[in-house]
């Protein structure tokens, strides 16, 4: 996706690669909607000094969160 003349990467998880959707951007959060089935794929936090954001839908992967 490009935001402001810069290139930003949505997490949204290999295995919707390649489906089709749709993209709503607020002024704070970006959302992917699945075209056809209208389910939500993800949602992030807009963060401009950021080129990937985490899908905030989902607990991070393998590493372990930072609070403990």
């Amino acid at each position: 996706m490009r935001r402001a003349g810069r290139m930003h990467h949505l997490g949204v998880g290999y295995a919707r690669r390649g489906q089709p959707a749709i993209v709503l951007i607020d002024t704070t959060t970006a959302t992917v909607i699945h075209r056809d089935t209208g389910e939500v794929l993800s949602t992030h936090n807009i963060n401009p000094n950021r080129a990937y954001w985490r899908n905030q839908s989902k607990e991070p992967g393998r590493w372990p969160s930072s609070q403990r």
